[in-house]
């Protein structure tokens, strides 16, 4: 079997309302599907998801990246060789994660349709217990108190017991502690909270604020200071009541190893669009149980396609908390048949072969940009 053709499909589905947080606004799902053909019928989807926050580049740029470069290095490779493929990315581009990663989850997706199993159990998972979600959607955007705690209960509307709230407001860290207060009191005592600070604050705000957020029920706090400050997270780590994750300071699992070595942190935030895919997330997930650190899985700001990908890495692994679960939370379609509801509890993953996503074509072409 050989790879005999790639499409790139960028799409944008506009969502129902902005979601700020402290380093980006996102209106929209501006991604890129990727489908690999073979010369065998088989076929995988992946998705490239496009945040300039994180990964530089915006979707034009992923398009072209990938149709221009990656997939003309991909014709006449076997997918089953995820490595070789690897290699020829590589030798082509270097870097460029989050485009490769959209490839490595689509030869998952191809590989899993051609042995007839799920991804998760490709990877060595299972399925005996459902992927908890943490809701709302990708988490609780810039906003007041009020409209916060009416999203937050939406989120827990159908039992779900995991809520995040993104920090780093313009206003201050006294107005992230009002809406987790607001927030808490509302979900109550069996809603627990993770914040992310997007490396918002100060050494000095975060040594003030994370023992009243943890007074408030909080006990993940993600990646509270910049990227590089890990020898002050070192410092802050044990003098706070609250576990601390980092998400920008980790891109590979080298990266792993010195927050490890310094201990900076209790855990890594792993997203597969941003880290390079199953194969790459995979491998740091692993440093991670070495390392004795938690795993947080993740996706960003995906559709159905890249969420189903989350899910299948989560249940490979042992999560310390909830992964996103639909775009429905936050945009106002998905591009996938039969769709996750907005706000699920959980999501239990089937035996259907690759990622058990079937693709809306006609939605495709709707909202292609």
């Amino acid at each position: 079997m050989k790879i005999a053709a790639v499409d790139i499909i960028p799409y944008r589905i506009p969502n129902r309302q902005v979601h700020k947080i402290a380093t980006l606004t996102i209106s929209a799902v501006d991604n890129v599907i990727v489908r690999i053909r073979t010369d065998k019928g088989i076929e995988g989807i992946g998705e490239c998801v496009t945040e300039a926050k994180w990964n530089s580049n915006v979707m034009e740029a992923h398009a072209v990246l990938l149709s221009k470069y990656l997939a003309p290095a991909l014709i006449g490779a076997d997918p089953l060789r995820i490595r070789d493929v690897w290699a020829r990315m590589d030798t082509v581009v270097n870097g460029q994660l989050p485009a490769k990663g959209a490839i490595d989850i689509a030869l998952h997706d191809l590989i899993g349709k051609a042995l007839g199993i799920p991804v998760w159990r490709f990877l060595g998972g299972d399925n005996t217990k459902p992927v908890l979600v943490e809701g709302p959607g990708y988490g609780i955007g810039f906003m007041e108190p009020e409209p916060a705690v009416e999203l937050a209960l939406k989120g827990i509307s159908d039992g779900c017991k995991q809520i995040e709230v993104k920090c780093g407001h313009p206003a201050g860290p006294a107005h992230d502690l009002a809406v987790i207060e607001a927030v808490n009191r509302a979900c109550g005592p069996e809603v627990t909270l993770k914040i992310d600070c997007t490396e918002a604050y100060s050494f000095k705000d975060a040594l003030k604020f994370l023992p009243l957020f943890a007074a408030a029920n909080v006990v993940w706090v993600e990646q509270p200071m910049r990227r590089h400050e890990l020898l002050a997270m070192s410092t802050l780590r044990p003098l706070v009541p609250v576990n601390i994750a980092l998400e920008e300071s980790v891109g590979s699992p080298a990266d792993v190893l010195r927050v490890a070595a310094m201990g900076a942190a209790d855990g890594i935030h792993v997203k597969l669009a941003m880290l390079g895919g199953m194969s790459k997330c995979m491998d740091i997930a692993k440093v991670c149980d070495a390392a004795g650190l938690s795993v947080l899985p993740g996706c960003s700001t995906a559709s159905g396609i890249g969420l189903a990908a989350a899910h299948h890495f989560a249940a490979a692994i042992e999560p310390a908390r909830g992964c996103h679960a639909s775009p429905l939370a936050r945009a106002v379609d998905d591009i996938i048949r039969n769709p996750l509801p907005p706000y699920p509890a959980s999501v239990k993953l089937t035996d259907a072969p690759g990622l058990g996503v079937e693709v809306d074509w006609d939605k495709v072409s709707k909202y292609a940009a």
